[in-house]
């Protein structure tokens, strides 16, 4: 049997690409891509539209199997078509801080639950989460919680 393309795994997770860049189906969908490209067996992606539990990516290569968290950046404004144009009440900034520990936490979770898995965490290149990560940097190096960066362009450092 054929193994699906990663935008054929990404179209079937119900990926909506939007405008922005940075919304977590658009890196998500980068992140894939680029784990295809070098040759990683895509094995799950959550399904983002409908915020789908669980590990935002699982993909393996020879013998390793790493577990991806994946973030998008906060807008300004409600990406929900009922509340278009209204501006958000916490600062993009802000909540930025929120998700980046929700998805540290998410990797620490999965180093316990899969000791023997690579556990990374995918974010698109914005400061604030540069930042967060610098201040972090040492206690998931010890954690062994990697990071893979996704550009504007779509270009994935993966780690």
């Amino acid at each position: 049997m054929p193994r699906p393309s990663s935008t054929e795994i990404v179209a079937k997770a119900g990926a909506s690409i939007s405008s922005e860049w940075h919304t977590e189906a658009n890196v998500q969908a980068a992140v894939v891509t680029a784990l295809a490209a070098a040759g990683w067996r895509i094995l799950s992606v959550a399904n983002t539209a409908t915020k789908e539990r669980g590990v935002d990516i699982v993909a393996e290569l020879e013998n390793q199997t790493a577990g991806i968290e994946v973030k998008g950046f906060p807008s300004k404004n409600y990406a929900d078509p009922a509340r278009a144009g209204e501006a958000k009440k916490t600062a993009p900034s802000t909540q930025a801080g929120h998700w980046y520990a929700q998805a540290v936490l998410a990797a620490m979770r999965l180093r316990s639950k899969q000791p023997t898995w690579r556990s990374v965490i995918a974010l698109p290149d914005f400061g604030r989460y540069r930042d967060l990560y610098s201040e972090t940097a040492g206690s998931l190096a010890a954690a062994q919680i990697e990071l893979c960066w996704v550009q504007s362009n779509g270009a994935v450092t993966l780690p």
